[in-house]
C-alpha cells in the first residue's frame, strides 16, 4: 500500500481536485437526459456512466504524462512482448512481474468498461478496442516526444488494449442486464 501512495502521490490530489467538475457536468448531462423523456434510472445511467468514462480517461492521463521529476529522457521499446519477456526472466518476485503487467491492463479496463457502458448501442467491444489502442498508442507517442521521463513501449500499447478490450467485454455484459431488466420493467407498466 505504502509503494501505492508513493507511485501515485502527484496524481490523487490533482485527480480529487477533478472529481467535483465532473460530477457537476454529470449533474447537468441527467437533467437534459430527464428532460428528453428519459426515465430516472436510464438518466442516472447514462449520466454516471459518462462521468465515469471521463474519470477514466484523467485518471490514464494523469498517470502516464505526469513527468517523472529530475528524469528527461526519451527511451523507446518497439520490440513486441520484450519488455514482458525480460520481466519474467530477470524479475526478483513474481509478484512484481504481475503487478506491473497487471497494473498496464488493469489501467485501462475502466476506460474500456465505462466507454461501453455508455455507447453500447454505437459501438461494438471490437471498435472500443480499437480506440482504446489509438488512446494508448497516442498516450505512448506523447510519453517519448514530450520526453517526460518514462519510457515509450510496445508492451504497454498491448498490455492497456488488452485491459480495454476485458473492460468492454465486461461493459457489454453489464449492460445486456442493464437494459434487460429495463425493458421488462418498462413492459410491466404498459
Amino acid at each position: 500500500m505504502e509503494q501505492l501512495w508513493y507511485s501515485f502521490s502527484d496524481v490523487i490530489p490533482i485527480f480529487t481536485v477533478m472529481i467535483p467538475f465532473v460530477l457537476g457536468i454529470s449533474w447537468l448531462h441527467f437533467k437534459r437526459q430527464r428532460k428528453k423523456g428519459l426515465s430516472h434510472r436510464e438518466a442516472f445511467f447514462f449520466s454516471s456512466t459518462g462521468a465515469l468514462f471521463i474519470l477514466s480517461i484523467i485518471g490514464i492521463l494523469l498517470v502516464t504524462l505526469l513527468p517523472i521529476y529530475g528524469m528527461r529522457s526519451q527511451t523507446l521499446q518497439l520490440k513486441p512482448f520484450s519488455s514482458i519477456l525480460h520481466l519474467l526472466e530477470y524479475s526478483i518476485t513474481a509478484s512484481v512481474t504481475i503487478r506491473l503487467i497487471g497494473f498496464n491492463m488493469i489501467l485501462f479496463m475502466p476506460f474500456g468498461l465505462f466507454f461501453s457502458l455508455r455507447f453500447h448501442r454505437k459501438m461494438s467491444v471490437w471498435t472500443i478496442t480499437f480506440l482504446g489502442m489509438l488512446f494508448s498508442t497516442g498516450i505512448e507517442t506523447a510519453q517519448y516526444v514530450l520526453a517526460i521521463g518514462r519510457t515509450s513501449n510496445i508492451d504497454d500499447v498491448i498490455l492497456n488494449t488488452t485491459g480495454t478490450f476485458i473492460g468492454a467485454l465486461i461493459g457489454l455484459l453489464i449492460s445486456k442486464l442493464f437494459f434487460k431488466k429495463t425493458r421488462k420493467k418498462s413492459i410491466r407498466n404498459k
